[in-house]
């Protein structure tokens, strides 16, 4: 078993290479979100003019782990974000990315299931 974050992403990047490109795809997919939750919440923490160090007082979460989810060194629960944005006022939303994809898949669908 992994002992740390870095040693357990290594061994899931070794069975994503063994099972090929579309594991690798989603893999850095996956990666691409945590990383952008991670400057995200760095960034809304900067413009709010909150330390991390108040953030952790406000929150009780270690500052050293704030730091580590800002910069994708940890893999936080999702209950650990939320907690950290209310710690400054803010709120988890999810909102479509763009109905395009959405739509087009519908599409695909509905014409491959007449033929």
């Amino acid at each position: 078993m992994a002992k740390s974050w870095k040693q357990f992403i290594k061994g899931v990047e070794a069975e994503a290479q063994a099972s090929g490109a579309e594991h690798n795809r989603a893999l850095r997919t996956l990666r691409s979100y945590y990383r952008q939750l991670g400057a995200e919440l760095a960034e809304e923490r900067k413009k709010l003019g909150i330390s991390q160090e108040t953030l952790a007082k406000a929150t009780g979460i270690d500052q050293a782990e704030i730091s580590r989810i800002e910069r994708d060194l940890v893999d936080p629960r999702l209950q650990t974000y939320v907690k950290l944005l209310d710690g400054m006022g803010l709120r988890l939303r999810v909102e479509p990315v763009g109905r395009g994809r959405l739509e087009s898949r519908r599409r695909l669908s509905a014409r491959t299931s007449r033929t």
